[in-house]
């Protein structure tokens, strides 16, 4: 059996690679705020297993204790080391210090906890949702922006890490296309850009993450274009 740890499966990018995963004939643990039923019920269709824990990942997160309540609430088979880690929980409420909780240091330890049990077993894929507007600087997302962006050169370093030690673990930074979201609302919203918008569809984008790539999605250069024509 092969099993995958999510966050932000209640969201547009979330919902749309636990979709992905079950149809690609994954076990999936999501870790949240709440649970998506509709997700239950898909899963219970495909005959995979279907567990959820509590996470809020704006406190104070130790990887341990994580590891104990996953122990505590979820089906035996998606105790274990997961095969698959995708992060694609973001947040854009709160104060200065619970975006960056939120959005880097949480994902962050979350990350470094699965990786190196992953390295001990020699094998396992890890993906990032990271939003181009990280890199964009625009006026009225400073705080949101900052986290996330420290988030995606973060996972390049780590990412690269993974790949000098060459033990079967890989991390692939995933830049998604816009798609209509709470998310890309409140960046419109403050922002006053709006950008074409896709269906968020995550199968070939979760094909890059089993694959190992370094990067899929969108291209980090395009948001450097944006820069110039500012």
């Amino acid at each position: 059996m092969s099993t995958a740890w999510l966050t932000g499966a209640t969201g547009a990018w979330g919902g749309a690679f636990t979709r992905a995963l079950l149809e690609t004939g994954y076990d999936v643990l999501a870790l949240g705020r709440r649970d998506d039923p509709d997700l239950a019920v898909r899963a219970g269709e495909l005959g995979r297993t279907w567990g959820f824990v509590e996470l809020d990942l704006s406190m104070p997160l130790s990887f341990t204790a994580l590891r104990v309540a996953i122990e505590a609430a979820v089906p035996e088979l998606l105790r274990g080391v997961p095969d698959v880690l995708i992060l694609a929980a973001v947040s854009t409420d709160g104060d200065r210090a619970a975006l960056m909780a939120t959005d880097y240091l949480a994902p962050a330890t979350i990350i470094d906890g699965v990786a190196q049990a992953m390295q001990e077993r020699r094998s396992g894929r890890i993906g990032v949702l990271v939003p181009q507007n990280a890199r964009l600087g625009l006026a009225g997302l400073a705080d949101v922006a900052a986290p996330q962006a420290a988030l995606w050169t973060w996972c390049e370093a780590k990412r690269d890490e993974l790949a000098r030690v060459g033990d079967g673990v890989t991390l692939t930074v995933v830049i998604p296309p816009r798609t209509a979201s709470a998310t890309q609302r409140y960046v419109a919203r403050q922002s006053g850009h709006s950008a074409a918008l896709h269906p968020p569809d995550a199968r070939g984008l979760l094909r890059g993450v089993l694959a190992g790539r370094r990067r899929v999605g969108r291209r980090p250069w395009l948001a450097a274009m944006a820069m110039l024509v500012r």
